[in-house]
C-alpha cells in the first residue's frame, strides 16, 4: 500500500493547475490513468471552463489579537514557522533584524520566506474558525530590515510558552 502525504499551500488557481499538473503527470501516463488521476481532485472544473475565482468570504468583523486567537493561530501554523514566532517574540520590543534571524537560524532568505507563508493561511483561517477579521501577526519592515511582531500576540505566545 503507498501512502503520500502532500502540503499545497498558495494561491487557489495556482494550487489547482499544481493540482492539475500532479495528477495528469509528464505526459507518460494514458489518457485512463489521467482521468483517474483526476477523479480524485476535489470538484475540478473542466478544462475549457474559465478559471474561478475564490468564493467571496463574509464579512468579518475588525477585532483585537487575544491569548485564544493566538492559540489557535499557532495550531494553524506550520511547525517550521513556529521556531521564527519564537525568537521574534522574543527579540527587543517583539523586533528582530532578517540577520540576526538568519544567523540564529542558519537558514537563507528564501528558506526564512517559505517558512513563514503559512501565516497568511492560519490568519484566513482564523478568520473563518472565529468569524472575526485580525491584523497580520507580524510584518517585514523592508526600510529597516526588520521582522516585527504585534504587541498581543508575542505577549501571548511567551506567556503561553508556545
Amino acid at each position: 500500500m503507498v501512502k503520500v502525504a502532500l502540503t499545497v499551500e498558495g494561491d487557489t488557481d495556482e494550487v489547482m493547475d499544481a493540482l492539475r499538473k500532479l495528477a495528469l503527470g509528464d505526459g507518460s501516463a494514458t489518457p485512463a490513468q489521467s482521468v483517474a488521476a483526476m477523479a480524485v481532485l476535489p470538484d475540478a472544473p473542466p478544462e475549457d471552463a474559465a478559471p474561478s475565482q475564490p468564493a467571496p468570504q463574509p464579512d468579518a468583523p475588525e477585532g483585537s489579537w487575544s491569548t485564544e486567537h493566538v492559540q489557535t493561530f499557532w495550531d494553524f501554523l506550520a511547525p517550521q514557522a513556529r521556531d521564527i514566532y519564537r525568537r521574534v517574540a522574543g527579540g527587543n520590543g517583539y523586533t528582530l533584524s532578517r540577520e540576526a534571524l538568519l544567523d540564529g537560524t542558519g537558514l537563507t532568505a528564501r528558506v526564512l520566506s517559505g517558512r513563514l507563508s503559512s501565516q497568511g493561511h492560519a490568519v484566513r483561517r482564523i478568520r473563518r474558525f472565529h468569524n472575526v477579521s485580525l491584523p497580520h501577526p507580524m510584518s517585514f519592515d523592508s526600510q529597516t530590515e526588520e521582522y516585527r511582531m504585534l504587541s498581543d500576540v508575542a505577549d501571548a505566545i511567551l506567556r503561553l510558552s508556545l
